[in-house]
């Protein structure tokens, strides 16, 4: 057969087939270069250049999975790295440069989610810094509720946001204050006054006190203000004044603001109504949730309290007296219970004497009667004694010569930290196993264990004082195992004990020595040989002597040292004011010194309604009844004189509470006739209130109203007297708001 020859198309095309590897081969032989050049570059921190060539090296061979992968890869690495400093500029404040990273990684890969997230990130925290610098202003300039507009505005973007958290905490701290602390009347009520009013309505007394303390008085509605008081003071605070006049007619005051003051009834209903309550949180850090909780019920008498004992806290809701007071209570309790380290040292002397002397003889003799065989026959005819053979134990003589001395020292040295009335325990020894078997019809044999606890038991409990002292309450037990006793199959012990029970004080570091825990045992035995051991000198050649002796003695050493004691805190008084049965916590009800005051409600008055509204309306007008006011035209240096003020005796009584004003440096206040009881002169401020009255029965004389001045004033001067009627029963014609008085030398 004839072969066929190839075409010179076929050849071509083998030829193509043999250099196609060498070809590719050549070809990713010349893509090498510019890989390793792209990594190269990278590596040297040109991440673009290096990125372009390893994405030209890649496309140009879009078949090589090599080119591709070290071009995904590198990118993926490079765009990781550059969010990642992203995030920490971002987290460290710098947004600008954070911002700048995420735009790089952007660039090199447009497609990351990470750099879009980060830049969201970014614009969304300088919208949140904005806002937090508008809310600090708005905070700084009062506007607490803008603040938190906006700091919960970026809380709710990022509720990690420190410096919102920052702000919110200020937020409500400065509200709180605000709803917590009441307004502070205006330094106005220090001023000092004097009163002297008999029987004047509660109105008419509030209105001296809102004229000169320039005060705005808001009554409730179950509030009578037509009842009556007398009031006689001398040189008394407004605050003071309106305090005593309030509690005297079972009113409460509520501060509104600065100049507003809210009186209302000092019932339970109206300071339900009216007395605004605060919440208190305690985190305890060492006294008993439960046992603080019944102190604050016990003393503040508190209802609303809710006790964590997971937390350790507390939240109780009162006034914020009560609150007050619940914080000092507190204080006073939740403090570090003392501890105590014990040094115990245990140490158990045993001494041992043994001593064996003499000649040990055989106990007993026996006779044999052997057979023909040699053997021993159990039974022997007494007949035939010329066959018994006499055997004794050998050896037959025994010279004992032995003396044993023994010492044994056990020392325990435990050191144990005890909490205040706590017990400890200290346990050295061993637990010896005890196995009992019970043996049940029907049901068969079962075994239990018990340990039995052997050795050097210790019970300590502290009581640590203020002065450093401990007082211990010591238990010691000291055991040991003397016999094993082996009964019906069951194995049991024989112990000896040694117990010791005590309660002694010590101070810090002082080391008490117990000891006498002694157990002393003698045995002495004799074995000899009867008549012969019993003669004077020869005997000892006919015994044995057998001695034993043993000695053991415990001794404790206990050294307490206070590791922390009670420390007293230093932020409450041992002693301090808490209120009153009605109003736990209350501030006391004190004066300031040098005023004086005499203050008598008229109950019977107090119930006495007044005439309607309506039918004074419809009331024929009143003529105005004048007020006379007489004073001297002039007064020599240091010389005293009198002003007489009086109404004239009409048809119908007339009181009328006038208020006297002057210069204190030019003159001084000495007396007022007549003298209200319990209220003696006093030197004055500048201001003085007095009631002037008339009788209401025509032809009866009035009592004028005279006050007695003194001029202190060295220098000749002109001065003036002001009267202002401040109230009155009927309409009353003041006089001349001043009265001028010239002050001459003598």
């Amino acid at each position: 057969m004839t072969a066929q020859q190839p075409t010179p198309e076929a050849r071509r095309r083998g030829r193509l087939a043999l250099l196609a590897p060498w070809l590719l081969l050549a070809a990713c032989a010349t893509q090498q270069p510019d890989l390793r050049e792209g990594q190269q570059l990278i590596a040297a921190g040109r991440f673009q250049e290096g990125l372009a060539r390893l994405e030209a090296a890649a496309k140009a061979q879009p078949r090589d999975p090599q080119a591709y992968t070290t071009y995904i890869t590198q990118r993926a690495a490079i765009v990781n790295a550059q969010v990642r400093d992203g995030d920490a500029l971002r987290v460290a404040g710098d947004l600008r440069g954070a911002e700048a990273q995420y735009r790089a990684a952007l660039q090199l890969d447009p497609t990351s989610a990470l750099a879009q997230a980060g830049l969201e990130a970014t614009a969304r925290a300088a919208r949140s810094d904005a806002s937090m610098i508008e809310a600090e202003q708005a905070l700084r300039a009062g506007d607490v509720a803008k603040a938190e507009r906006l700091t919960r505005s970026v809380l709710s973007a990022e509720s990690n946001h420190p410096r919102a958290r920052a702000m919110m905490k200020a937020v409500a701290e400065r509200r709180a204050a605000a709803e917590t602390v009441p307004p502070r009347l205006r330094s106005a009520l220090q001023r000092q006054i004097s009163l002297d009013l008999r029987d004047a309505p509660l109105r008419s007394i509030l209105n001296i006190i809102a004229s000169n303390g320039e005060l705005n008085f808001v009554f409730d509605r179950d509030v009578k203000t037509d009842q009556r008081a007398s009031i006689f003071v001398r040189d008394m605070s407004l605050d003071d004044i309106l305090r005593i006049l309030l509690l005297t007619n079972q009113l409460e005051r509520k501060v509104l603001n600065e100049n507003s003051i809210l009186v209302y009834p000092a019932t339970q209903a109206k300071q339900r109504e009216y007395q605004e309550l605060v919440t208190r949180s305690f985190y305890l850090a060492n006294s008993d949730p439960k046992q603080t909780a019944a102190m604050i019920r016990a003393l503040v008498k508190t209802r609303d309290l809710f006790v964590d004992e997971k937390l350790n806290l507390i939240i109780m809701r009162d006034t914020p007296d009560a609150v007050r007071l619940a914080e000092q209570l507190v204080a006073t309790q939740d403090l570090g219970e003392p501890e105590v380290m014990l040094e115990l040292e245990v140490l158990e002397v045993a001494s041992s004497l043994v001593q064996e002397l003499g000649v040990r003889y055989p106990e007993q003799v026996s006779f044999f009667s052997p057979d023909a065989s040699g053997a021993f026959p159990a039974l022997v005819e007494l007949r035939r004694s010329s066959g018994l053979r006499a055997l004794v134990p050998n050896p037959v003589l025994l010279l004992t010569l032995r003396q044993q001395d023994g010492t044994t020292n056990l020392l325990a040295n435990p050191r144990i930290r005890v909490k205040n009335r706590e017990k400890a325990k200290v346990h050295i020894g061993e637990r010896v196993p005890v196995i009992t078997t019970t043996s049940t019809a029907n049901v068969g044999v079962s075994s239990s264990v018990n340990y039995l606890e052997t050795g050097l038991k210790l019970d300590v409990e502290p009581n640590i004082f203020l002065e450093d002292e401990v007082a211990i309450k010591v238990q010691l037990e000291v055991s040991n195992i003397l016999e094993q006793l082996n009964v019906s199959g069951t194995v049991a012990y024989r112990l000896g004990t040694r117990n010791a029970a005590t309660t002694l004080r010590l101070r810090d570091g002082e080391t008490q020595v117990l000891a006498g825990l002694i157990n002393s045992e003698d045995r002495k035995s004799f074995t000899k040989v009867p008549y012969a051991g019993d003669l004077p000198v020869l005997g000892r050649l006919f015994r044995n002597d057998d001695e034993r002796g043993s000695k053991t003695e415990i001794v404790l050493l206990l050294t307490p040292r206070v590791v922390r004691n009670l420390a007293r805190p230093d932020t409450v008084a041992p002693m301090f004011s808490s209120g009153t049965e009605a109003a736990p916590g209350a501030a006391p009800l004190r004066l300031a010194s040098g005023g004086r005051v005499g203050l008598t409600p008229d109950a019977s008055a107090a119930g006495t309604a007044g005439p309607a509204p309506a039918a004074a309306a419809q009331a024929p007008a009143q003529p105005a009844v004048p007020l006379n006011l007489v004073a001297p035209a002039q007064a020599p240096v240091g010389s005293e004189f009198s002003v007489t003020l009086s109404l004239p005796t009409g048809n119908a009584p007339v009181t009328a509470s006038v208020q006297l004003t002057f210069d204190p440096a030019v003159l001084n206040l000495v007396g007022i006739s007549p003298a209200s009881p319990g209220s003696p002169p006093a030197p004055d401020r500048g201001t003085v209130a007095v009631e002037v009255a008339s009788a209401g029965i025509p032809g009866t004389p009035t009592t004028p109203t005279q006050l007695r001045f003194r001029v202190v004033g060295k220098e000749p001067t002109n001065t003036e007297i002001g009267i202002e009627v401040v109230s009155a029963s009927r309409p009353v014609q003041a006089p001349p708001s001043s009265q001028p008085v010239s002050i001459v030398g003598r």
